[in-house]
């Protein structure tokens, strides 16, 4: 199979515009190369290690161009969430290969160590709620 570049944006914002949607990252997108017949726990393992292997990776969203006739091209964003979504990912992206790289926001939440430390502070006994919302970067 062939490798694709592919762009991932790291808790980026997504922001509608009149092209439809784009990812604005601070620190600028990570470029990793993958394969096309690659499934998604092993696309969500090359990008966690690509984001240093120590927050937890929380969701990812796929760049989706949709066409919406002569030549012009729009765009949503998808979650990837199955495997059949990562090959419907790689099918789109075949068809409109030539409009660039495939793009990826990739949210994370906090380390291990972080929750943890977050857990444990000397305090009231914490609800199954109040972890997850440490777990994905929400005060409580």
């Amino acid at each position: 199979m062939d490798s694709v570049f592919v762009l991932v944006y790291c808790n980026s914002d997504i922001i509608s515009s009149y092209e439809g949607i784009k990812f604005e990252c601070h620190s600028g997108p990570k470029v990793i190369t993958i394969s096309e017949d690659m499934s998604l726990d092993a696309l969500r393992k090359i990008i966690f290690y690509a984001n240093g292997g120590c927050r937890i990776l929380l969701n990812l969203f796929y760049h989706q161009q949709i066409h919406v006739g002569d030549g012009c091209v729009e765009y949503d964003y998808v979650e990837l969430k199955h495997n059949d979504d990562v090959g419907k990912m790689f099918f789109i992206y075949s068809k409109f290969s030539t409009k660039g790289p495939i793009e990826l926001n990739a949210t994370f939440g906090r380390s291990p160590g972080e929750i943890l430390a977050l857990v444990h502070k000397p305090r009231k006994s914490r609800t199954i709620y109040e972890i997850i919302a440490l777990i994905c970067d929400e005060f409580v």
